[in-house]
Order: C-alpha cells, then structure tokens, then sequence
C-alpha cells in the first residue's frame, strides 16, 4: 500500500543506510495497523548526467515520492504528524550528509488498489488481523469466487 521511491545518485546512501531507512519506512506503518509486506520502498540510483535538479547533476540530491494507496489522511493534524514522521525518519541519515532532500506524498483512491487481484480487506478486523499476523495476503471468502473482484464488493 505505502510506496516510497527514492531517487538518487550512486553513492548517496550506503547500503546501511538503505537498510536502515527501509527498517524505519516499514515500522511507522506497522505500528498504524498495516502490514509490513505492504510496505514497498525503492532506491533507484541514476547515473551522473541522467538525474538533474536546478538543471545540473548534483552529487548530494536525494527525491523521494511517497504513494499511499489506500489511506489519506483524516485531518490536517494527522496530516503534519505523518510529515514529521517522514522528516525524523529521512533527516538523521540525509541531514548530516549535508544532502538536500524534496518529497512528496500522493494519496491515491482505494477503489483501484488490489493484492494478488484482491480487494485488501481493510474494513474487515477479523481478516486484516490474519494479514497481519501472517505477514502476507490470504484469500477469504467470497473473493474465491469467479469475477468477485471485478464486483467491487463491501466489506
């Protein structure tokens, strides 16, 4: 559901750091109730001369975008705390690198997100817990049946 892509040049983050932001990425969500496999983050490194901000190629430049599919934000005051997750999630590893970073977070509709051709369960406490549990997608009920995705059914 969240998708954070990173872009950046070689070398801006080791893998370490890659590690570590991924750990800390998928942890703000677990403790919001989602998944851990649901929470995708890329690191897509562009070659020197193919990534350009201010119309040069800069060497501590780090964009990132973040796509949640299934969830906005319910007000502005939950809105600004997420962004001050993001921020004390990315700055300790980009601040002191002296990397200028940019984001931005789109919020997609829920009606389009599907996992292995599912509509995810989110309404449904019983068997988003076994999402959570289990750590992948189970299939349940009526989706089972031929074409039950295509019906956009309630939960």
């Amino acid at each position: 559901m969240p998708r954070w892509t990173f872009e950046l040049t070689p070398d801006t983050l080791s893998k370490v750091e890659k590690d570590t932001l991924a750990q800390a990425i998928t942890d703000n969500y677990v403790k919001h109730g989602i998944p851990a496999f649901l929470v995708n983050v890329f690191f897509h490194e562009n070659r020197i001369g193919t990534f350009y901000s201010g119309g040069q190629t800069p060497p501590n430049t780090v964009f990132f975008v973040l796509d949640h599919a299934a969830r906005s934000f319910p007000n502005e005051t939950v809105r600004l705390a997420f962004i001050d997750s993001v921020n004390a999630i990315v700055g300790p590893i980009l601040g002191p690198k002296g990397v200028k970073w940019e984001y931005n977070i789109y919020e997609h509709p829920p009606d389009n997100w599907r996992v292995n051709g599912m509509i995810p369960p989110v309404q449904n406490k019983e068997i988003w817990k076994q999402w959570m549990d289990r750590n992948e997608a189970v299939r349940y009920g009526e989706y089972l049946a031929e074409g039950a995705g295509r019906q956009g059914l309630k939960l």
